[in-house]
């Protein structure tokens, strides 16, 4: 049975208290918005990362008129299919409407550099590949999660974001995530290191690594031409990160690192199988 999940947008201070927000940069931001949600729906719904061409999950999201009160701008996805039948087992028995709350809730914050409570995506992000896929949708909606801060200092100072099932607050943009999000600072000193492969997407090349240095997994990407040479690599990492056999990947990578020099990627440029 189809669900219906709503989501509220809604932009206050500056323009927005007298019920305005500047004609370009407030519907580039409501845009950018909406094209997160149909890739995080799509995927939700299809258990597929699309986004070019025609794919499922730029046609379930709908929008209304803004309103006034600053102002207020609601969406709505509509799911076809439950997660069980697209994830299996994985999913946990969660209802559409909580599973792709979870999923927008973790996307979100993770391009915002915040934790979440995954506990609805527990047994999804336990399956590694499934992972590899979450983090690959958080390369993703990096872009438009930017755009969606066009607002911010161009006719709202805030944009509170809500939504799901219980319509339940997800997150807030203002002036230091805009910052957070605008700056990508490039570091292209290239490092070599060993890593346990905690997710990869052979599909597309996204995936993350345990770094000891920081002490935490951090999500890494590679061009094309990369991913054809080192897919082999990566995979053979992952499977023994998951059969915890032990074996590492060594890396060799630049980062694209936070405003206050957090590392929030590594792009990959060569790879092997570590010495044991």
């Amino acid at each position: 049975m189809p669900a219906i999940v709503p989501y509220r947008l809604k932009l206050t201070g500056d323009l927005a208290d007298d019920h305005q927000f500047e004609g370009y940069d407030g519907y580039m931001a409501l845009a950018g918005f909406a094209w997160t949600l149909s890739l995080v729906a799509n995927y939700a719904d299809t258990g597929k990362i699309r986004q070019r061409g025609e794919f499922d999950g730029r046609h379930a999201v709908r929008a209304k008129a803004p309103e006034e009160g600053s102002v207020i701008a609601d969406f709505f996805v509509k799911l076809t299919n439950n997660p069980a039948d697209v994830f299996g087992s994985v999913a946990g028995g969660a209802a559409s409407g909580s599973f792709l709350d979870a999923l927008v809730r973790r996307v979100i914050n993770k391009n915002l550099g915040q934790t979440v409570d995954d506990e609805a995506l527990a047994r999804l992000l336990a399956n590694r590949a499934r992972t590899g896929d979450v983090e690959a949708l958080v390369a993703i909606t990096e872009a438009p999660i930017r755009q969606a801060h066009s607002v911010i200092g161009s006719g709202a100072e805030e944009m509170l974001i809500s939504g799901g099932i219980n319509i339940n607050p997800i997150a807030k943009f203002d002036e230091s995530t805009k910052e957070y999000v605008k700056q990508n600072v490039e570091d292209n000193h290239q490092i070599t290191k060993s890593f346990s492969v905690s997710a990869f997407n052979a599909n597309s090349g996204y995936g993350s690594v345990f770094d000891q240095d920081q002490g935490h997994v951090i999500p890494f990407s590679m061009k094309r031409e990369k991913l054809r040479q080192f897919r082999q690599v990566f995979s053979w990492g992952l499977d023994q990160y998951t059969n915890r056999t032990g074996g590492k990947v060594s890396a060799t990578f630049t980062r694209i690192l936070a405003m206050d020099g957090r590392p929030k990627r590594y792009v990959i440029h060569s790879a092997e199988k570590a010495a044991a």
